[in-house]
């Protein structure tokens, strides 16, 4: 046997289609956003007789993931799932758009769905933010994708973050004598009595948004609300925001989202 079909038989059991290796298509923007819009959806509700927005819903998008592109999107939804407080834009934008008679069909309301959710500037810079670190994560790279810019790392400790968390479980009482209510807002609500600091703000929307998150911890604030005057509820939630337990929940859902706002708690 001569040298050269030696080399020949050699290049074919190396080549990635012996083993078993699949060609990938280049990562690009249009690539990675056609598969970010597979985890949006539109839901007709027919009991109000309209659309609803699904954000990042597992029924969105049940295939299985494959490919470099899904999974990292997938990762990237995963990411991005606790922010979902702050899509209130997208939401909106959605709302207007397929408030209309007669209704759009499905494949419109779809169309409006995707649309909502790029035309939010805060919530498709975290998109693209959130990819990026999945793609940094497993090495690869999106030659046409928006760079996004990097939150500047900020160090506070609890005592300077805790009022932000305290002003977004917040009880309400719409009348005198009127039973109590306890509300994780999405308005300014007692922030608006801090001093201005949108990293402490956001991420103080977003750790509330983690207690409303958490059954146990809803149970038991929503519980405080027959406790007392508004007065005295407002203690008893602060009180308890302030516990050991609600420090660690608070701290566990700061260091899940420290990726977007680059805050980080020194004594957590």
């Amino acid at each position: 046997m001569s040298r050269a079909p030696r080399f020949l038989l050699a290049a074919t059991l190396l080549s990635p289609a012996c083993a078993g290796r699949r060609h990938e298509p280049p990562l690009t923007e249009s690539a990675l956003r056609a598969e970010l819009d597979r985890h949006t959806c539109a839901r007709w509700e027919p009991e109000v007789k309209q659309w609803s927005l699904l954000l990042f819903d597992s029924s969105c998008d049940p295939a299985p993931a494959s490919g470099d592109a899904q999974v990292l999107t997938r990762a990237a939804v995963a990411r991005l799932r606790p922010l979902l407080l702050l899509t209130e834009s997208a939401h909106d934008h959605f709302y207007e758009e397929t408030a209309r008679s007669p209704p759009p069909s499905h494949e419109e309301a779809q169309r409006l769905a995707d649309a909502a959710v790029w035309s939010d500037r805060l919530l498709s810079g975290a998109i693209w933010q959130a990819l990026a670190r999945e793609l940094a994560a497993r090495g690869l790279a999106c030659g046409d994708c928006p760079r996004p810019r990097e939150p500047p790392p900020i160090t506070a400790r609890w005592a300077e973050f805790f009022p932000y968390l305290a002003a977004y479980v917040w009880p309400v009482q719409l009348s005198e004598g009127a039973p109590v209510e306890i509300f994780t807002c999405s308005e300014i609500h007692g922030a608006a009595a801090l001093p201005v600091n949108p990293t402490l703000t956001q991420a103080g929307q977003l750790a509330a948004f983690a207690f409303a998150e958490d059954e146990t911890a809803a149970r038991q604030i929503h519980a405080l609300a027959s406790q007392g005057s508004l007065a005295e509820i407002l203690k008893l939630v602060r009180s308890y925001l302030d516990s050991p337990e609600s420090r660690r929940l608070a701290c566990a859902a700061l260091a899940d989202v420290a990726w977007f706002t680059g805050l980080r708690i020194s004594d957590c």
